[in-house]
């Protein structure tokens, strides 16, 4: 035992520090290598359907990744960034306080934070919070608000040439995960130590949850963001691309979801006197939380997806707050899979913890027939 113990040590270590180099040789690279890997997995279902049909999966991985970069990566990117540098003009306009000539996104702001005022101050005088509730100390809170928006997509959009260097590698990667799929699958199935049935049951589950997060809520977010956008534009005369871009950063966030920025437009609709409008944007938004409930279910693989959303929403704030707006991403992902492949990996470490255990006491039992025998 200790001379295995003495051989085993040297592997060991050499394995902790290849490790610990390789992490600080690719630290700048991890997130878009990361993603890149969910991404190949997300797609390797298609790539399969191809290589079932004789196209060779060179040719299959090359295909799929050159409509990953040019019909969904670079527009989203175009996307995304111009959906940042609104908001930032908004937010900037909002917090210097400039006076609003026409209807839109500032002015619904405006309306909303005074009757949350005007409803506050209503409650404060039956209720003695009048010390932390005036309307000087609101106005500071929404301030407070505004600043710590600004800056979260400012931090985006300083990062741009960083996220365009990401997306380069992601792509890279993506089709060299794509090529290679079969030596990956193997290299991760050795370094874990699980049989066929277990590995299987790993990959399905990154499977489902790369797609869930790429493909069920992407597809249902701008589903969402599109009937909230259009029926909020006809009704308060917002701005439809910025009501559609912040709509669909909020259909991310597990628990909240889109439905409630069309209620939001409902109450300014009712505030602005619109009765009917608001009435059709309680109906939009209960329609919008019906599509949440049963088309991102079915697209994450026939409803399959395990993770509750108290965990998905917890993981999605803390990736925001630590990574900004990819963030989001991250931090859905991650939450997924963990709360998905931690029980496999911690079922296995108990089957191999009894196991060890059982060839310890089969060894004593043995030393023990051993020198019974000798006496």
């Amino acid at each position: 035992m200790k001379k295995k113990a003495m051989t085993q040590m040297p592997r060991a270590l050499y394995v902790i520090c290849l490790v610990i180099l390789s992490f600080f040789m690719i630290s700048p690279f991890i997130i878009p290598v990361v993603l890149a890997g969910t991404v190949a997995l997300a797609l390797f279902p298609l790539q399969a359907r191809l290589v079932a049909r004789n196209w060779p999966k060179k040719h299959a991985a090359a295909l799929i990744t050159l409509l990953f970069t040019f019909v969904i990566s670079i527009p989203f990117l175009f996307f995304v960034t111009k959906g940042t540098l609104v908001v930032i003009d908004q937010l900037e306009h909002f917090s210097v306080g400039e006076k609003i000539q026409s209807q839109g996104v500032q002015s619904v702001l405006l309306t909303i934070k005074s009757e949350i005022i005007h409803a506050v101050q209503k409650v404060t005088d039956k209720i003695p919070l009048s010390n932390f509730l005036t309307e000087s100390r609101l106005d500071q809170y929404f301030k407070s608000v505004n600043i710590f928006l600004l800056g979260f997509f400012q931090n985006f959009a300083t990062s741009l040439p960083m996220v365009i260097l990401f997306l380069i590698v992601m792509i890279f990667c993506t089709f060299s995960f794509l090529k290679n799929a079969a030596s990956v699958r193997h290299f991760f199935q050795i370094l874990f130590g699980f049989n066929n049935a277990r590995m299987e049951e790993l990959v399905h589950i990154f499977i489902r949850n790369s797609r869930q997060v790429y493909l069920s809520n992407i597809i249902t977010g701008a589903i969402q963001s599109s009937i909230v956008a259009t029926g909020a534009y006809f009704v308060t005369g917002v701005d439809w691309f910025l009501t559609f871009f912040v709509t669909l950063i909020f259909s991310f966030v597990p628990v909240i979801g889109a439905s409630p920025m069309a209620f939001l437009f409902a109450v300014v609709a009712f505030f602005q006197g619109n009765k009917s409008g608001a009435i059709i944007l309680v109906v939009v938004g209960s329609f919008t939380g019906v599509i949440d409930n049963i088309l991102r279910p079915w697209l994450a693989s026939s409803g399959e997806s395990k993770t509750p959303p108290i965990v998905s929403f917890v993981f999605v704030i803390g990736g925001a707050l630590l990574l900004g707006f990819p963030g989001l991403f991250i931090g859905l992902l991650i939450g997924s899979i963990a709360y998905d492949t931690l029980p496999i990996f911690w079922q296995e470490i108990a089957v191999d913890g009894k196991k060890s255990f059982v060839d310890l006491v089969n060894f004593e039992e043995e030393i023990s027939k051993t020198e019974i025998e000798k006496h």
